[in-house]
């Protein structure tokens, strides 16, 4: 089992998912004004497709702001097949179509990549080697904390959440300094909190026994092929500082190629992949009984 438990920010959460459903109505749902108030229905939430779900507790966040009881068969992180039931529904007939497309948007957008994270895990593990995958900050405005959150229930790291959670040099930093590391180190470590690890994005492999010996904490080897991750991290070995740097290669991964990258054994692999263009799908809907 890949997944470790967490408890999340439900209040920010709950927030955003206001957020979400006065998005969806901002005065009257009309469509169902057809349907007396106060009527009672039963209704299901089912898979039309396997995969891996999440976003279990969004729903019940949703149907508990339109007071609609929520009785869950699966839980988040669950694998599923088709035709599975998730949860069954209770309420205001009116209240649970409020809520549809809201819950069903956010369960099948956390369980895409929920899927498609735990499909690069799987190959991982599979390799036989010790590296993790991590999304990134390529994210949806307003959704990132569901998307981060779908990594993390298929067993993916978060990597960063904000800006302010960890200093990232990449090359449009390095460019201020004319390409000098050595500089930008320096001078960021001059009010470097110590709080706060320091990572670079690096693109030559000339360049990666600089980013160590000033200090970087985690070297990003970006864009880089198989071939030079790997000569990358041997001169990291040769040099007797492998063990002092977290190594990341970001850039370019893909499920196609990235047994090719777990060869050279980094430690973190990132890839935006997981969040912006997740590649499995599961389809969920609503049904009244």
């Amino acid at each position: 089992m890949v997944i470790t438990k967490m408890k999340f920010n439900n209040l920010v959460i709950k927030r955003k998912i206001r957020e979400f459903l006065e998005e969806d109505c901002h005065f009257s749902d009309i469509s169902s004004s057809i349907i007396p108030e106060g009527a009672i229905s039963s209704a299901k939430i089912m898979t039309k497709s396997s995969g891996y779900i999440s976003g279990l507790e969004e729903l019940i966040l949703i149907y508990d702001i339109l007071n609609v009881s929520v009785n869950l068969i699966k839980k988040d992180g669950d694998r599923v097949k088709k035709g599975d039931i998730l949860a069954h529904l209770k309420g205001e007939t009116q209240a649970i179509l409020f809520g549809e497309r809201t819950a069903l948007n956010l369960l099948s957008h956390m369980s895409a990549i929920t899927t498609t994270t735990r499909k690069y895990v799987e190959i991982i593990k599979n390799s036989g080697k010790a590296v993790r995958i991590a999304c990134t900050r390529k994210t949806l405005p307003g959704l990132r904390i569901f998307e981060k959150k779908a990594v993390f229930l298929g067993g993916g790291e978060t990597h960063r959440f904000s800006l302010d959670d960890m200093i990232l040099l990449k090359d449009t930093h390095l460019k201020y300094y004319d390409g000098n590391i050595e500089n930008m180190m320096i001078e960021i470590k001059k009010s470097a909190s110590f709080t706060k690890k320091i990572e670079i994005e690096i693109e030559r492999v000339e360049d990666v026994l600089i980013a160590a010996k000033f200090g970087a904490d985690i070297i990003m080897l970006d864009n880089m092929n198989p071939d030079q991750v790997e000569d990358a991290i041997s001169t990291l070995k040769k040099n007797k500082v492998r063990g002092m740097v977290i190594v990341e290669i970001s850039g370019g991964i893909t499920l196609d190629n990235i047994v090719d990258y777990v060869i050279a054994e980094p430690d973190i692999i990132s890839s935006s992949e997981l969040t912006q263009f997740p590649s499995e799908k599961v389809d969920i809907s609503l049904r009244f009984d």
